[in-house]
């Protein structure tokens, strides 16, 4: 039961990590294309508003893939129908396991490392056309980890899940859905290390793009440009 258990995890992963990139995306457009950020840069600094959009939107993250969770085991617990004397136990299994801690740190540290991504485009773009236009390649990447997650739950130590685990912008599925799988603790080390690196790495990015995007207008500036803005 386990062993499929971890797939289930990826998909919650996914859309809760896309449900949340949508709101922030678009509640950053919303400021900008609005003058709003303007009005707020007079009183507060870029870098407070973008960790007051980062804590706020992990907040109600964290809320709803709490409140599905929460649900799900209340209400499967609460089941008499048929196959419930199998439920409980396989409940109580998935509770032992160290699966929803470990869905937990891969939302956290997933959400951040889009959260630098999706900040970015928000920034650049003055509405929401111009938004689906830049958001559409970083979809197809997130797109990715849903395609292989079956033969990586088949072959969780196979050449596949060991080279996607590496990946940053993978990393937090495919670790979530090889850990019924006991990877080595080397794996699991590197990989979390490498989640937070990236996370620090893209959200100091997003920081100076972000402080420039919010109070640019006209044309969305060209790739070369933005990479210039990050150095300062």
């Amino acid at each position: 039961i386990l062993r499929n258990v971890p797939v289930a995890f990826v998909y919650l992963l996914w859309i809760s990590i896309f449900s949340v990139m949508q709101m922030l995306l678009y509640n950053t457009i919303e400021e900008k294309s609005n003058r709003i950020a303007e009005v707020l840069l007079s009183s507060v600094t870029p870098n407070e508003i973008m960790m007051g959009k980062l804590l706020g939107i992990a907040a109600i993250g964290l809320t709803i893939v709490g409140t599905w969770l929460a649900t799900a085991f209340i209400g499967l617990q609460l089941y008499q129908g048929a196959g419930a004397e199998i439920i409980g136990p396989a409940l109580d299994a998935v509770a032992a396991s160290g699966l929803i801690p470990t869905f937990v740190l891969c939302f956290l540290l997933g959400y951040l490392i889009y959260a630098g991504l999706f900040l970015s485009a928000g920034a650049l773009c003055n509405d929401l056309k111009e938004a689906q236009n830049l958001q559409g390649p970083i979809m197809l990447t997130m797109m990715a980890p849903l395609f292989t997650m079956v033969f990586i739950k088949r072959d969780p130590h196979g050449t596949l899940a060991t080279i996607l685990t590496w990946i940053p912008l993978y990393t937090p599925f495919t670790m979530m859905n090889r850990a019924a799988a006991d990877p080595p603790l080397a794996e699991l080390v590197g990989a979390t290390l490498l989640m937070i690196l990236t996370a620090l790495l893209l959200l100091w990015s997003a920081g100076r793009i972000f402080r420039i995007g919010m109070l640019r207008a006209g044309n969305r500036p060209k790739l070369a440009a933005v990479v210039q803005w990050i150095p300062g």
